[in-house]
């Protein structure tokens, strides 16, 4: 289980690189974009090889450019991280009825739907705004 202990110790780990590393002192939210894209694509490519300690390894790699992504957006003024979590819990409560709700799914299916319906209604409500 992750403890909020271990995620500060990481995201100071980051924040001290970011000062004092030349290289991430100059990257622009702009530039963790593909970094991102790169580090995920590299987790899936250890799932299809069903190489479990590559993918352990990937997805470290992944939640590294998410930190630096928030942390780079916090920088540039433009959201917090604690923003990106939050709005996180809200979605996995709203995007599962089926559990957090009065919606009821006894089938893979029926949860499913459930999901796809509350994405669905979330992006309605997000367009109306």
């Amino acid at each position: 289980m992750i403890n909020e202990k271990l995620f500060l110790e990481i995201k100071n780990l980051l924040n001290k690189i970011k000062k004092e590393c030349p290289d991430s002192k100059c990257n622009t939210v702009n530039f963790y974009k593909k970094d991102l894209v790169d580090e995920a694509l590299e987790a899936r490519m250890a799932v299809d090889k069903e190489d479990w300690e590559e993918l352990k390894e990937e997805l470290g790699d992944v939640l590294w450019s998410w930190f630096d992504f928030c942390q780079q957006a916090e920088n540039e003024g433009l959201f917090t991280t604690k923003e990106v979590l939050e709005l996180l819990k809200y979605k996995l409560e709203k995007r599962n009825p089926h559990v957090f709700g009065n919606e009821k799914a006894s089938t893979i299916e029926e949860a499913r739907e459930a999901k796809k319906k509350a994405k669905k209604e979330w992006k309605e409500k997000k367009t109306k705004n």
